[in-house]
């Protein structure tokens, strides 16, 4: 995967994460529902609603919801995940290819294939291993499947970044 950004304006994330944004507030925002995402407190969806009324162009944003309520593994949010997947792919032009992988990961856990998803999670993380998202995502899903190896193995081969 390419570490450069095919978007017109691209962004950096607190861990240098490149971001296809345009609006600095989406960023902020993105942090404020990553940080809830990662400690089980608030709602990251309802914290992004806003953000996507403001930039709807936010792709990370779009992905982020649908990631978020995938984790959530519950059925009465897959109008939203599609919803959400949908605004991705068709901002999928303007999109860096990290986030062009996210959308395909996300798109897998939707269609009920986890392995994959979490293989497409380890592609994003070899290019760019500080990317939380992609961490805190495969992280659940690895517990979600009981994969007790990729559960510690994952987080092993980041840490050192």
């Amino acid at each position: 995967m390419s570490q450069t950004s095919n978007s017109a304006k691209s962004q950096l994330d607190a861990r240098d994460v490149p971001v296809s944004a345009r609006d600095p507030q989406s960023m902020e925002d993105y942090e404020t529902a990553l940080h809830q995402f990662q400690s089980f407190f608030g709602d990251p969806p309802e914290t992004l609603a806003l953000t996507l009324q403001r930039d709807p162009e936010f792709v990370l944003g779009h992905i982020f919801n649908a990631n978020a309520m995938l984790m959530m593994t519950e059925r009465h949010y897959l109008p939203e995940v599609r919803e959400s997947l949908d605004s991705a792919k068709a901002l999928a032009a303007k999109s860096n290819d990290r986030e062009k992988v996210l959308v395909e990961a996300a798109e897998k856990m939707l269609e009920g294939n986890w392995e994959r998803a979490g293989a497409l999670w380890d592609r994003v993380l070899a290019a760019y291993p500080r990317d939380a998202l992609a961490l805190q995502s495969a992280h659940l899903t690895d517990f979600y499947l009981g994969d007790a190896t990729n559960f510690r193995d994952r987080v092993s081969r980041v840490i050192g970044h």
